[in-house]
């Protein structure tokens, strides 16, 4: 060489790169790199670190449609977890082992080092997951309350309950964290386990007279009937600390518990959970996923002030087709000035189906932390995360949602129901769903 210096043997500089490639290819493969050295130890790398994360993986790819059931099971979140915790501590094991077997002086440095920035590199995502994983199961501890019964929360005699599962929706006043609320919206779902279809019910806000089954406290409170519109039922509970008491069923709410059992019993129908929802908890929903598309056939008057609006409303929507945001969804299912309270209620059954059928699996996966932050703060439920998982997924298929009616005029008068043409609705509603026909009262 010109300066006199001696060249390095050949094969030198690939040999110089040996350890530091090595160090790579644990990383990415821990195990490889020992697999002719130590055949038990990189077997269980390969197992550990590849396989079972990658099995996991595929696991969530197949199942994705069914996504919701996956990130609500406890079970499910402790073993991300550990898959996470084996995807880091197989890499470690794989680099240590490497190293240890080169001793190359300055090479042996370079290799550790590349070591310990690639472990921090693939640490950072395994501890978001397990970090996640944690906050997930304290919204599940949070959102699924339950009474220590699998029993319904209001079921009537005789009335069979093996085929049907009856939900009660409630929305109610915006704001996270209050729920001392108004029920605006009620909505009966009732699933047809063995078919899977649905029908939607929904019972009008100022729905009166609703009846309450002999000494219980709301009975002993209204013998003739509340005398106040259905809406008002949740917030006289609770700002009745003695009624409430005497619907304390586990960790449920009273309220709620007060208003299923009467809507149960004036409505002759077993509803066996109830999920409640503040509403500015479903416009943040709304935003969340996207946004959700309706077709309007005339134009819908926005209302003028609607809490946790995130921007000014435009005087209408429609007519045609609509992209509506959380707050422009908020205002659609809020405003009674287009029409009546009654095609209000029509609104909200529609922009529910529209928005279960236009959220794709894969759109619930990749925003699930945030609809899972979004849930903490404004859902409970006394389902169970399963069953919460399957009713998402029955109203997400849109095509489950085979009837959709409201106790509006002319088939009730909210103002003097008649119980009986109501229960029997009720009955008609369900046995259509259950045999594949049209409901008659459509």
């Amino acid at each position: 060489m010109p300066d006199g210096s001696v060249p390095p043997p050949p094969g030198a500089t690939e040999k110089a790169r040996g350890p530091a490639r090595a160090v790579l290819a644990s990383l990415v493969v821990p195990g490889a790199p020992s697999l002719l050295r130590r055949k038990v130890l990189s077997s269980v790398l390969l197992l550990f670190g590849v396989l079972v994360p990658l099995a996991g993986a595929v696991v969530g790819v197949v199942r994705r449609d069914r996504i919701t059931s996956l990130v609500l099971d406890s079970t499910v979140l402790r073993v991300i977890q550990v898959i996470a915790a084996l995807f880091v501590l197989t890499r470690l094991v794989a680099v240590i082992e490497v190293i240890n077997s080169r001793r190359e002086g300055s090479r042996q440095r370079l290799a550790a080092f590349i070591g310990v920035i690639g472990l921090l590199i693939v640490a950072f995502p395994a501890g978001f997951s397990v970090v996640r994983a944690d906050q997930l199961n304290e919204v599940i501890n949070k959102v699924f309350v339950t009474s220590g019964s699998s029993d319904p929360i209001s079921s009537i005699d005789g009335d069979s309950t093996d085929d049907f599962q009856t939900i009660l929706l409630l929305g109610g006043d915006e704001g996270p964290g209050r729920w001392a609320l108004r029920t605006d919206t009620m909505i009966l779902v009732s699933i047809h386990k063995p078919s899977g279809r649905v029908a939607m019910i929904s019972v009008p806000r100022n729905l009166q007279g609703v009846k309450f089954p002999d000494g219980s406290a709301m009975h002993d409170e209204f013998s003739k009937g509340f005398k106040d519109l259905a809406n008002a039922i949740y917030p006289y509970v609770y700002s009745h600390p003695d009624v409430a008491a005497r619907y304390l069923r586990g960790d449920l709410a009273p309220e709620a518990v007060a208003l299923v059992t009467g809507l149960s019993y004036s409505m002759d129908v077993t509803i066996d959970d109830y999920v409640l929802v503040n509403m500015q908890g479903f416009l943040e929903i709304v935003d969340a996923l996207g946004g959700v598309t309706v077709t309007l056939d005339k134009k819908i008057p926005m209302p003028g002030n609607v809490p946790g609006a995130k921007h000014p409303y435009p005087p209408t929507i429609g007519p045609g087709e609509v992209e509506l945001d959380g707050t422009l969804a908020l205002g659609y299912v809020r405003s009674r000035a287009a029409d009546s309270d009654y095609r209000r209620m029509g609104r909200q059954r529609d922009l529910l189906e529209k928005l279960a059928a236009q959220a794709s699996g894969t759109d619930v996966l990749r925003k699930f932390p945030q609809l899972a932050d979004i849930a903490k703060e404004n859902v409970r439920t006394s389902l169970t995360p399963d069953e919460f998982a399957f009713l998402v997924d029955r109203l997400r298929s849109g095509t489950n949602i085979q009837e959709s009616a409201g106790l509006t005029p002319p088939l009730v008068n909210p103002g003097r129901p008649d119980w009986d043409v109501i229960a029997n609705l009720v009955d008609t509603l369900q046995d259509a769903i259950a045999t594949g026909v049209d409901f008659p009262f459509a």
